[in-house]
């Protein structure tokens, strides 16, 4: 069964919020949804292009002075193509995390390494939490059903990264003892 290319509904939706040029894309996308769907510039500008040749897409204003600027919103077929996939069940999610990989694989060699890693990891979580913080004090302030329902992908983000800070100290905490458990031998 061919995989949805989900990047193309994500950019389809985005757009009906409002139009953008791939860059502004790129960070409202950022500042967001980071949490749970990132893409590179250059992905996001070649979904845009694929999407334009199919008609779901289209330029509504375009500026040449300076940078050349090609702003994008969301025609009456992607309209209906980003309906139709929101009618449809989500597909089975796939976490990837590198740090957990590396701590699966790991060996007590690795121990302090990876108490860097999670420690870093520890402080990004951190510095999340507190964008998210930000965040939600300007979605508090609007109205409407949108609003309620970016709170609810707010509250999901909020409730990950506390899990992950919990998560990280609980694991320093082990890997910490368990070093100095190695220490006395």
């Amino acid at each position: 069964m061919k995989r949805i290319n989900t990047t193309y509904f994500a950019i389809l939706g985005l757009l009906r919020i409002k139009p953008m040029s791939a860059y502004e894309l790129v960070k409202f996308s950022k500042e967001s949804i980071g949490l749970f769907w990132n893409e590179s510039y250059g992905h996001i500008h070649k979904s845009i292009k694929q999407l334009e040749l199919e008609g779901s897409v289209s330029v509504v204003e375009e500026t040449k002075t300076g940078r050349h600027k090609k702003v994008y919103g969301v025609t009456p077929q992607g309209c209906q193509q980003l309906d139709s996939w929101l009618a449809q069940a989500p597909g089975e999610s796939v976490m990837r995390n590198e740090l957990l990989m590396k701590v699966f694989v790991s060996d007590e060699r690795n121990v302090p390494q990876l108490v860097s890693y999670i420690e870093e990891e520890l402080e990004t979580s951190k510095g999340f939490s507190e964008i998210l913080e930000g965040i939600k004090a300007v979605v508090n302030n609007m109205e409407g059903n949108q609003a309620q329902l970016w709170l609810l992908t707010l509250e999901y983000g909020e409730r990950y990264i506390q899990m992950t800070i919990e998560w990280c100290q609980h694991a320093l905490n082990i890997l910490n003892n368990q070093d100095r458990g190695h220490e006395n031998e």
